[in-house]
């Protein structure tokens, strides 16, 4: 069943040029190794609103962008045939059963660590959104809940954050594909989603993406910066820097809420919004992921600066400052200079009492 803890509150599903051309979903059971299609009426208004939304939703996602193998392989050989019109729709059904045949080889791996893949709803979908042709695949995982009512354990697939695995593929004119966006609600990609059933490859490694993104925002972003606000510039490369070498993968949305969403600035007419939009075009522009596995090693920028104060005197940066570290100043009699908290350098330089 579908998930719904008030029949009356319905998602709103925004406006667009949308149409879904075949829809089929399967329950997938690991644990019986059993798959089994939902038959749905036309009736079933709840069941098609959220099949609706979850086509909806994947159709306007990102995601990791992944490489066919070859034309060849069982997923894409399927998809192509329904695309040119050698194969019906409910040939889908062999997609479903590779999945499952997956699904329980990766369990047989997972349960030595304790780990367990759960039942899911796999829903494959053929649409055209705003006039471009795409294939959907996608799986909502099984959710236990207490009924509100008969305040009974129930199985079901949530209405709202639906999807836990999607691949959305898409096509051009002659239905030759343009990309293929892998996306999941966990930290990481497994690969048996994306090598083992739908057999495809990274078009970025995790290295490539590293530098790439980490390149393209200091030299896209942070230096423009620099052209407005020199402690803004500072403060945030710093932030960048610590955030592309203390967390294990890099997630777009993610980066822009520690980095810059929590970030007051010093200059108090930085405008940060046209910033953080030049920073989510930047993965389509300039050819790396949203969302990839963070590697250290390929930081190779260097956290340390040199600032030349005056002739004889240099300010060696060698690592990330906090805001409110260095401060520049102006003093009584219009002296410019700058505040360093410190209490070793306080100790050197301090006058004796």
């Amino acid at each position: 069943m579908i998930e719904s803890n008030n029949s009356s509150e319905e998602e709103h599903i925004p406006e667009r040029d949308l149409q879904i051309h075949n829809t089929s979903a399967f329950i997938l059971d690991i644990e019986k190794k059993e798959l089994s299609q939902l038959e749905v009426a036309e009736s079933d208004e709840d069941y098609l609103r959220f099949v609706h939304g979850i086509v909806h939703e994947v159709s306007t996602q990102d995601g990791r962008q992944f490489i066919v193998n070859s034309e060849h392989t069982e997923v894409l050989s399927i998809i192509n045939g329904i695309l040119d019109g050698t194969q019906e729709f409910e040939e889908v059904k062999v997609i479903a059963e590779r999945l499952l045949r997956v699904e329980i080889d990766a369990q047989e791996q997972i349960a030595k660590l304790g780990k367990q893949l759960h039942e899911g709803l796999l829903i494959i979908s053929h649409i055209t959104d705003r006039g471009t042709e795409k294939i959907i695949i996608c799986k909502a995982e099984t959710l236990s809940y207490i009924e509100r009512t008969t305040f009974t354990q129930q199985d079901g697939f949530p209405i709202k954050k639906k999807i836990f695995k999607s691949a959305q593929i898409v096509f051009d004119e002659s239905h030759e594909i343009t990309d293929i966006l892998i996306n999941d609600i966990n930290d990481t990609i497994p690969r048996y989603w994306w090598d083992g059933f739908l057999e495809l490859s990274k078009k970025y490694d995790d290295e490539e993406n590293t530098k790439r993104a980490f390149t393209m925002i200091d030299s896209k972003v942070l230096t423009k910066i620099k052209k407005e606000s020199n402690p803004d510039y500072w403060n945030l490369r710093s932030t960048t820097i610590h955030y592309f070498r203390s967390n294990d993968e890099f997630d777009i949305d993610d980066y822009i809420e520690k980095c810059f969403n929590r970030y007051t600035p010093e200059f108090e007419d930085l405008d940060l919004n046209k910033f953080k939009d030049t920073i989510r075009e930047l993965p389509r522009k300039q050819n790396f992921d949203t969302r990839f596995s963070l590697v250290r090693k390929a930081i190779t920028a260097k956290v340390k600066s040199t600032i030349k104060l005056e002739e004889n005197i240099d300010l060696v940066l060698k690592g990330e400052v906090h805001s409110g570290t260095i401060e520049g100043f102006v003093n009584g009699n219009q002296e410019k200079g700058i505040f360093i908290k410190t209490s070793k350098g306080y100790e050197e330089f301090k006058k004796p009492s």
